[in-house]
């Protein structure tokens, strides 16, 4: 009942934000602009065929991303990339290993991420795609490897892993630099960008975080 209660309320949730409407008529002509300020994507799957998330929040600039787009129009797009992953990578990542795919295997790049840097407006960014992810789509991560952390970023991390639930703190590890080797038991090497250490580069899409490579751009799947 309580899991049936849960259900209910995430759709009520869903219905009430619009999301259908967000499907139909939602433009984010502004994607080309907002990858310059927020470098982030879908980008392969993993070895066991989960599709792989990576955002360099690192190279966040809050500013120039104001500029080029809304907080409510960028939650927008969220969503409706959220959806996609719902409804045409998770089926196609599925057909492609042959098993029940319905999680994500979430790579977040924090170099020169400090604690000064976690200003309030980076904050209500972050704090508006948590409230969506939790809201609308839960118990999709299989498991996020916080890559590049440095004494700067561990000691945010002490602050904000507190507010986490516990289930979702345990699917997450937080890596220095050196964290190529642990990338590559979860990863072939053709499947991760070479920023992060793999062989990929994507250059004739503009790089690995706007090609959105996959199964769900396989025509024989999709």
């Amino acid at each position: 009942m309580e899991e049936q209660n849960s259900l209910t309320e995430m759709f009520n949730r869903r219905k009430l934000f619009g999301v259908n409407a967000v499907m139909k008529d939602f433009d984010f002509k502004e994607l080309n602009e907002v990858q310059k300020y927020y470098p982030q994507g879908y980008h392969g799957v993993d070895k066991e065929g989960r599709p792989i998330y990576i955002e360099r929040l690192g190279k966040l600039d809050v500013e120039k991303l104001m500029q080029v787009t809304t907080l409510d129009r960028y939650v927008k797009y969220q969503v409706l990339d959220y959806e996609k992953t719902h409804r045409v990578r998770f089926p196609a990542c599925s057909i492609s290993a042959n098993r029940h795919i319905n999680r994500n295997l979430v790579i977040l790049d924090v170099e020169g991420v400090t604690f000064k840097s976690f200003t309030r407006p980076v904050q209500n960014v972050i704090m508006q795609l948590r409230k969506i992810y939790n809201d609308f789509y839960p118990e999709t991560l299989h498991q996020m490897l916080i890559v590049n952390a440095g004494p700067g970023f561990r000691l945010l991390w002490s602050a904000i892993k507190c507010f986490l639930d516990p289930e979702t703190a345990s699917k997450i590890q937080v890596i220095g630099n050196k964290y190529r080797t642990k990338l590559l038991e979860m990863i072939d090497e053709s499947e991760l960008p070479d920023f992060l250490g793999g062989s990929c580069n994507c250059k004739l899409e503009g790089g690995c975080l706007r090609s959105d490579r996959g199964p769900w751009k396989d025509i024989s799947i999709a």
